[in-house]
Parts: C-alpha cells; structure tokens; sequence
C-alpha cells in the first residue's frame, strides 16, 4: 500500500457505512507515517478523507450492489490494474486490496490493529468541523433517510410507514430526505436533498434535531456528525450504534421491535418519549 514515504490508499468499493468505519479513519490515521497520500475514491466520497488526502484518484465501481466491505460481481484485481494503467503510476508500487481493518462492526473504535508495519488506531473526526466553503442560508429539524435499496430490499421500511411518520411529525417542511436517487426515495411535500455534495450533508446533519432511518450508512454517517439519531433494525446492530461504530458518543435511539418493520406510531412514540 505504500512506496517509500507515498501512500496509495483505496479504492473502497463497499458500502459507504462500512467504508466510515472499517476503513476512512483508519487511513487518516496511518498518513501520518508517510510524506505523501493519494486516496482513491469514488468522487461522492471525496470529503471524507479532504483533511489529509494531498492527492485524489477518482474512480466508480460500476458492477453489482456494495454489501458491506465488497461488491457483487466486481472483479478487484481487474479494476486494480485498469486505475494504475490509466494514471500513469509508477511501476513497483504495491497496493494493498482494501476489505476491512478489524473484524467491524464487532470490534471496538478503540482498538488498535497491525497494518503492515505499523500498529494504527483508528482516528475519526467530527465531520461538521470541516465545513469551509459552503454557505446555508436553510435548516431542518428532522432528515429522514428513506432507504430503498434493491440490495436486502426486505429491510427497507414502506413509503406507507414514511408518510404517516410525516404526518406525525406535522411540519413536512421542516423535513428533508437524503441519500442517493439510485437508493432512496422522497417523501412528496418534504425536502429533496438527495444527492447533494457530502460537505452539504455534514452540515444540514448537524443543524437537525433528529435523523431517522432504518440501519444504513447514512445513519452511520449522522453519527460522526453529531446529529441525534433514531434507527431501527434486528437487534444485533444494537451495540454497533450505540458502542463499536460511535465514537463520537452521539445520542442515538435504536429501535430493535419488529427488527426492520416498527409501526410509525411506534417510532414516533419511542422518539417523543426520548427526547424529553
């Protein structure tokens, strides 16, 4: 992964949650043994790794759905030798094929892992402190992540269950939905910030009152921007949200009832009582 004091990091090609926590910090933590970082990255996750990257090489996996740390279909190795032939990079430069660090989502932020010949402990930053060039002259007090993934479509909560949560909340302008177009979907009569730059997120996360979505990496993400949270799934994902994947300590609700499928009563319910 690295060539005498240059580091070639990446390109991730998991899930975007998987690469906030078994991956980008742990590279943060581990340039700091080297001159120089190339990061390479799809160009959306590009602000996750700006406080310390000196380079960029932009690439988009373009096989199967991400599912944790790989994606289906994708042939690494191929796509390995496609991003070096076609940058130009020296010649005898080794790279290490990113998985995991760790055994994620089972170990602790904590924990310090062997990394070739370093010992690295992962280092995360709140992202909302990063915010420079952007301007916001909006807010709202609750983001909704309204998950509609093809991949685990099962786990995905109805736009039924969505719409009543809306009702409920009664303010559908204060409300924003985001993620990606390709993997959410909108609530009508809220906003859409669906695919808006990450830096955007970052700060409209950390100026709302609550985040609320089934198990996903933007939730993962609402965690390292200090935005309250409540998320719903099985109970195994209970201690990643509320230990192993926040180290941030921010508060979080998790929901394990119904494992993926609360009723929007429920939800709203839990959430009301919570925040008092």
């Amino acid at each position: 992964m690295a060539s005498n004091k240059k580091l070639i990091a990446g390109p991730w090609v998991g899930e975007f949650g998987w690469e906030l926590f078994a991956w980008q910090a742990y590279i943060r933590s581990l340039s700091k043994h080297y001159e120089k970082t190339t990061v390479i990255c799809r160009p959306t996750s590009h602000s996750l790794y700006s406080d310390f990257a000196d380079e960029f090489m932009y690439y988009n996996p373009s096989k199967g759905q991400a599912d944790s740390f790989f994606m289906h279909g994708l042939d690494f190795h191929t796509s390995i030798r496609e991003i070096f032939s076609s940058s130009g990079l020296e010649e005898g430069v080794s790279l290490l094929v990113p998985r995991r660090i760790g055994w994620p989502p089972h170990t602790h932020w904590s924990e310090a892992f062997p990394f070739g010949e370093h010992i690295v402990k992962p280092e995360y930053v709140n992202f909302t402190n990063r915010i420079t060039t952007q301007q916001f002259d909006f807010q709202y007090d609750y983001i909704f992540h309204v998950r509609n993934r093809k991949l685990r479509k099962n786990d995905n909560w109805s736009l039924s269950n969505w719409q009543k949560l809306t009702e409920y909340i009664g303010e559908p302008e204060k409300i924003a939905c985001i993620g990606t177009y390709n993997d959410a979907a909108h609530i009508e009569g809220t906003a859409d910030l669906r695919g808006v730059d990450l830096e955007v997120l970052f700060k409209v996360m950390s100026m709302a009152k609550c985040v609320f979505g089934p198990s996903s990496g933007p939730m993962h993400l609402a965690s390292l921007c200090g935005a309250p949270h409540v998320v719903w799934s099985h109970g195994g994902n209970k201690d990643r949200y509320e230990e192993n994947w926040n180290p941030l300590k921010t508060p979080v609700l998790f929901l394990s009832e119904n494992d993926w499928h609360p009723s929007p009563e429920y939800v709203f319910e839990e959430y009301n009582k919570w925040k008092k």
